[in-house]
């Protein structure tokens, strides 16, 4: 008599072996950690001092690409114990991107030009300048400031400095 599978009968070796395996903590906490550089730069509107802000948004994603990198090491490495292949990958390549991110946010943040002396603060007199208007006809500020020959003289002037492609 032939020896047959019954049914319902599970493989007790491949059993053991799930139970004993274990979850990946490191590619998660890599993850979250690559996520929360880019969004550290939000930090600056809520008092957080701003130097420190760019640097910040640099370490954290860097130590989560880190942490990814060791749990899909392990992944790898030890497969009876750790799973995540898949997962790993694809959480590796994210926070590569976060990384990116935040390198970029922090070699634009670092190109900024600081506040020139001489630029004009709110409430501050600037001094007598001439422009054309939109018919060509040269204004100085002293000319608004004097009024129309009917109307009366504006209190206060709104300067734009608008950069145009014209």
């Amino acid at each position: 008599m032939r020896n047959l599978p019954l049914a319902g009968v599970v493989d007790c070796t491949t059993m053991a072996e799930n139970l004993g395996r274990r979850r990946n903590h490191a590619l998660w906490q890599g993850l979250v950690l690559a996520l929360l550089g880019p969004l550290s730069n939000g930090l600056v509107f809520l008092g957080f001092p701003a130097t420190v802000v760019p640097w910040l948004s640099l370490a954290l994603p860097a130590i989560g690409v880190t942490l990814v990198f060791i749990g899909l090491r392990r992944a790898f490495r030890e497969s009876a114990v750790f799973k995540g292949k898949i997962v790993g990958s694809l959480a590796l390549v994210l926070s590569l991107v976060f990384l990116a991110a935040s390198v970029a946010f922090f070699w634009g943040a670092r190109h900024i030009p600081p506040l020139s002396a001489g630029t004009p603060r709110v409430g501050q007199r600037v001094s007598d300048f001439t422009l054309p208007d939109s018919t060509g006809h040269p204004v100085s500020l002293a000319q608004i400031f004097a009024g129309s020959t009917g109307g009366t003289a504006p209190k206060a002037v709104l300067l734009v400095f608008y950069r145009g492609y014209w």
